[in-house]
């Protein structure tokens, strides 16, 4: 798992996951581990090259979010990272919130407009239990 301030995950928000299990399967050799979302929120599929976890991907929350990769940085703190970025010019695009056993999670948009999110890690996320 990566440092705090590094790269941790990338995730693929699409309407057609299956279709992107496919498409990623062929030109990279990922495979796809599907397993329900905490909180019965759905199917979400891990990609895995060999043994190594390299994203994920899952239908969009509500209708009308077109397909995207969205970059997760390691913090300590979700919502302090949310405040710094506000100070430092940045928008927040939607609150720090929960999702059991992975972490705490906030997306932000920079000043120039590009979009990330920020992840603090459930300590059973970096445990893997």
């Amino acid at each position: 798992m990566s440092e705090t301030g590094m790269f941790f995950w990338n995730e693929l928000t699409t309407p057609d996951v299956e279709g992107a299990r496919v498409f990623y399967g062929k030109v990279f050799g990922w495979t796809a581990h599907v397993a329900e979302m905490p909180g019965g929120g759905g199917d979400y599929t891990s990609f895995m090259q060999g043994e190594a976890h390299v994203g994920g991907a899952m239908a969009p929350p509500q209708p009308g979010i077109p397909p995207h990769w969205m970059p997760y940085v390691r913090v300590e703190d979700a919502d302090a990272t949310a405040a710094a970025a506000v100070e430092a010019g940045g928008q927040v695009c939607q609150a720090a919130f929960d999702v059991p056993t992975v972490g705490r999670i906030a997306v932000l948009q920079d000043p120039a407009g590009a979009v990330f999110a920020v992840i603090a890690p459930a300590p059973e996320l970096l445990s893997g239990g």
